[in-house]
């Protein structure tokens, strides 16, 4: 069993929430959704989603799940299968189970073992940038 099939949800004020960050919404299994969709907080994604996703709060698409199209987030956990492209301004994840045919665009990348990734990844830099790496024979 993987970490990603462990996330822990638990209701508070009756809201589903996972490390006190409310869960937004889901798309279950056998469900699917063809547009796009725009949410605040957490959303988990576990049937069919194909279009656009826009959020600045995290999108995880379970093992089950499949996505067509765009993905804007500030961050992506992804056990599942993902189709397109993969914008995050925080982290992208890919779990052991995920397959993904993407070009994702994000701060940080994390890959774990078994994970397929087919696509370009380009590490954008955040605001602010990152320190510069010595030149080459550069005294400390």
């Amino acid at each position: 069993m993987s970490s990603f099939a462990c996330m822990i949800f638990s209701w508070e004020n009756n809201q589903m929430t996972r490390n006190h960050e409310t869960l937004n919404g889901f798309v279950d299994a056998g469900c699917r959704l063809h547009g796009e969709l725009e949410f605040d907080s957490s959303f988990r994604i576990d049937g069919q989603v194909e279009g656009t996703v826009r959020s600045s709060s995290e999108l995880i698409v379970g093992e089950r799940g499949v996505v067509d199209g765009e993905i804007h987030v500030a961050r992506c956990l992804i056990g599942g299968t993902v189709r397109g492209s993969v914008h995050a301004t925080e982290s992208v994840t890919l779990h052991a189970t995920a397959k993904v045919w993407a070009d994702l665009h994000s701060p940080a990348v994390i890959m774990e073992e078994g994970a397929f990734l087919e696509g370009q990844v380009a590490m954008e830099r955040p605001k602010g940038g990152l320190p510069t790496a010595p030149k080459p024979g550069a005294k400390s």
